[in-house]
This record gives structure tokens, C-alpha cells and sequence, in this order.
């Protein structure tokens, strides 16, 4: 979901901010089908024409790509717009130098869901259907340096094969805390600071373990945590899952007494309800343009793993793991 256009324009440097942009609106546009593996190709313009003759699309959905270690997601889309929900395949990656491209490593792809599930009884019998409402395919790369960058997506669906690029640019730093960076020690207001869990929970029902502690005393107790900012009330775009519900709350009871669990409401609640959203002040410090967004930080307060977008709890899981692990 996207934040407050103006308060997000107040608050990026114009620099980054117009790179961000730029970045975006030529992965939408550019997006296409193209077989060459040679130089040729990967300019917007060509990009663009021949993408007219796809049958769908594929766009880069983070917020912000910065040099290192990145989740990099990935919407197919078909003419309509709608999310193709049932393509598998793998990921090619290449820097771009005046559009000639150079290797840069091949990974596979991901698909990750938001899924919805519905029970209905019929002539006496109970069926259950889940149906994708929302689907990324998502690659963890290492991104060398910030410039220019085309993705060549080999994918399958409905047993036909097709080969999707994009290009986008990668900043050497972005706004967000990197992995291995110190994230900011918040004392975002918790239970003791409120009457009515309400005013710091849009869940159904609340769940208030997961707002005992701030940032900062999460990691003065030297256990790492996982910090999440979502709103599971006010998600309006197809990208915004519901990681409270799927990710955070099971996992915070499988992990309970070893990872300490963090939900923060990047939206004033109040004004919320009333129709506003209006971005609270912990997300000017952490420079985050995008939610739902995941952090697991480690027992010293640096970034371990960052999810963005639709995740889910496996992908969680596993990073939890490697943590404890070492």
C-alpha cells in the first residue's frame, strides 16, 4: 500500500524520490516478452513495443531496490491488468551500460500467494474453495552496485513458456534500513501508552502481546525480533496481504520466548477511521514509502532479513531460522 503522496513528498530527498519514480513507471511500462539474449533489446522503447505483442506483462512491485542483498518481487499481468496467479519459472538477471547488457547471475522464482478461502454448503454438502486473490514471484538475489538493471523472467503457465523483461535502477543506498544496518530504536506508543488498544491495533479481534514493547526495548533486551508495519484494516491495493493474520501471529506463537514479535500501524488509526490516512511518525524514521513491510532484527539491532509485500510465513520462517542458528 502506499503512503500519503504528500507527506512522502515532503519527506524524500527530490533526488531519490524522483529516481524512485522513474524506476516504477518504466518497470509498468516496460515490462515485455522478447526472446534476444544478444545486446539488442533491453532500451525502454524497445521494451515497450514489443511487450504489445505479450500476452501479459511482468513489473517489479518494490517500492525501492538499493545495492545488496534484495527480495526482488515480480507481478504478472495479463491484458486486463488481473495477477497471473499460476506461473512458475526463473529469474535472469543483467546490468545495463548504455543498454548493453552483461551477465549477472540466473535464480529462481518464487510464488508467493495471498490466498482467500470460502466455505459455502450446497444441496446439504459443505465445499471448500481457497482462490488466489494475490500472487508475486519473488527471487533473493545480490544486486552489485546502483545503475540501470534488466530482469528476464523465463516463465511457464498453462503449459506455455514465455520470456518476460523488464528493466529497473537500483540506488546504492534507499531510504529503508539495509540488511546489516541498525534500524531505528522507536518507542512507537504501545499498551501502557493507550486506554483502548484501539488506538494502536486495526486488527479483528486485537492482538495485544504483539504491542507490549517498543523497538528500542526489543532490542535493549539483546533477543532478536520481528517488527512488523501493516495495517490489517486499511490494506487497499492488490500487493497489501494481510501479514498480521498469516505471517506474524502464528509465528509469534511458534517462536514465543525466543523472538520478540512487533506490530506497528503505519497509519494514525484515528484519522484512519475517519477516512485519512495519515502516515505516523516511526515510518519517517525508518524511510518507508511502501507497507506492509517486515524487518527481523537481530539481539544488536541490525537488519537480518526484509520482507516487503506479499510474504509469507515460510519465507519468514526460514530467515528465523538461519538467525537462531548462528
Amino acid at each position: 500500500m502506499r503512503l500519503d503522496p504528500r507527506r512522502l513528498a515532503a519527506r524524500r530527498p527530490p533526488l531519490l524520490g524522483a529516481v524512485a519514480l522513474l524506476g516504477g513507471v518504466l518497470a509498468l511500462s516496460s515490462a515485455c516478452g522478447g526472446g534476444e539474449s544478444g545486446s539488442d533489446g533491453w532500451d525502454a522503447a524497445t521494451l515497450g513495443r514489443v511487450s504489445q505483442a505479450q500476452p501479459f506483462t511482468a513489473s517489479l512491485i518494490n517500492a525501492q531496490v538499493g545495492a545488496g542483498p534484495a527480495r526482488l518481487g515480480f507481478g504478472l499481468f495479463d491484458r486486463d491488468g488481473g495477477l497471473v496467479h499460476d506461473a512458475a519459472g526463473a529469474l535472469r538477471l543483467v546490468t545495463l551500460e548504455g543498454d548493453k547488457p552483461t551477465e549477472a547471475g540466473r535464480f529462481d522464482l518464487t510464488r508467493v500467494a495471498l490466498e482467500e478461502t470460502e466455505t459455502h454448503t450446497h444441496d446439504g454438502k459443505t465445499e471448500t474453495h481457497t482462490d488466489p486473490v494475490a500472487t508475486v514471484y519473488v527471487a533473493n538475489v545480490d544486486l552489485a552496485r546502483g545503475e540501470w538493471w534488466g530482469a528476464e523472467l523465463a516463465v511457464r503457465t498453462a503449459d506455455k513458456e514465455h520470456t518476460l523483461r523488464t528493466r529497473f535502477f537500483v540506488q546504492e543506498k534507499t531510504s529503508e534500513p539495509a540488511i546489516g544496518a541498525a534500524v531505528p530504536r522507536s518507542t512507537q506508543r504501545v499498551l501502557r501508552d493507550v486506554r483502548d488498544i484501539a488506538e494502536i491495533d486495526s486488527s479483528n479481534p486485537p492482538r495485544p502481546a504483539l504491542h507490549e514493547l517498543t523497538v528500542a526495548e526489543a532490542i535493549a533486551s539483546g533477543k532478536p525480533s520481528l517488527v512488523a508495519f501493516a495495517t490489517p484494516a486499511f490494506c487497499r491495493t492488490r500487493f497489501c496481504g494481510p501479514v498480521v493474520d498469516s505471517v506474524v501471529a502464528p509465528l509469534a506463537e511458534r517462536y514465543a520466548g525466543r523472538v520478540l514479535f512487533l506490530h506497528i500501524e503505519p497509519y494514525d488509526l484515528a484519522q484512519a477511521r475517519q477516512g485519512r490516512l495519515v502516515a505516523i511518525p516511526e515510518l519517517e524514521q525508518w524511510g518507508l514509502t511502501t507497507e506492509p513491510y517486515l524487518f527481523l532484527v537481530d539481539g544488536s539491532g541490525k537488519v537480518a532479513a526484509k520482507f516487503e509485500g506479499i510474504t509469507s510465513a515460510e519465507e519468514v520462517e526460514a530467515a528465523l531460522r538461519r538467525l537462531l542458528g548462528n
